[in-house]
């Protein structure tokens, strides 16, 4: 059978991907506050050394898991807001949209994550394919402090990477060339309200954007001058040209 490494158009990529992973996991500060990761780094590397099979490539997206969910705090108050909003708590959007985005992330690209989380995703991203910047909006301050432990593991440059503590309600996207979210709240009740908002931001923009939704709300919230050009029902891709 084979694996997510036996393509020839993404190996360079994901093996990118796990020389990042293991960056992070053998990084004394991120270890001294996560030896939970010690566990599933070692299964990997074990399964690393018989070869690219299914068994790695398991091993592997577990890895891939544990890194993300790494440090999921929220105080009471953020979780309030995000409990308001109908939100989701860190998700894994998946190896797929790190592979697939190469062609839309050049080196003058600013690229944002809507609830970066931790910023893994985000800091994957910049660490595959660098550009300008990469905004990472996240709600828990605790989850960025964390995600500039894996940062400074990836050795990214300071100036590459704009953590913005704050509702993503609040941040524009005006400048944005590539916007990439997970769902970030259920389009019910009062998580409506996000979609709206997206849907002001989006559909009144004065440049083009390549947009990657997990879990895709987006579609109905955006004007028919978006063109949906993936769709595997996990990853939706949409866009704009100007």
């Amino acid at each position: 059978m084979e694996t997510i490494f036996d393509d020839p158009s993404t190996k360079e990529s994901l093996l990118k991907i796990e020389e990042a992973f293991l960056k992070i996991v053998s990084d004394k500060t991120v270890l001294r506050e996560f030896p939970e990761l010690e566990e599933p780094a070692a299964d990997y590397e074990k399964h690393r050394q018989s070869g690219y099979n299914d068994e790695t490539e398991l091993s592997f997206l577990n890895l891939y898991c544990q890194i993300h969910r790494t440090g999921s705090v929220y105080s009471e108050s953020e979780r309030r807001q995000l409990d308001g909003k109908h939100g989701y708590f860190n998700h894994p959007g998946g190896i797929s949209p790190l592979l697939k985005s190469r062609p839309y992330i050049t080196n003058t690209s600013v690229v944002a994550d809507l609830g970066a989380g931790n910023g893994l995703q985000g800091l994957l991203f910049q660490y595959l394919y660098p550009h300008k910047q990469t905004e990472l909006i996240e709600l828990s301050a605790e989850m960025i402090r964390i995600g500039k432990l894996f940062q400074q593991a990836l050795q990214i440059p300071e100036q590459s990477i704009n953590w913005v503590n704050d509702n993503i309600l609040n941040v524009s996207l005006d400048h944005i060339d590539f916007l990439y979210l997970y769902r970030p709240s259920k389009p019910i009740k009062n998580g409506v309200k996000l979609y709206h908002n997206l849907q002001k931001k989006l559909n009144n923009r004065e440049k083009s954007i390549t947009i990657f939704s997990i879990a895709d709300c987006l579609k109905d919230y955006l004007a028919n001058s978006y063109k949906e050009f993936y769709n595997d029902g996990h990853l939706t891709c949409f866009r704009l040209e100007k």
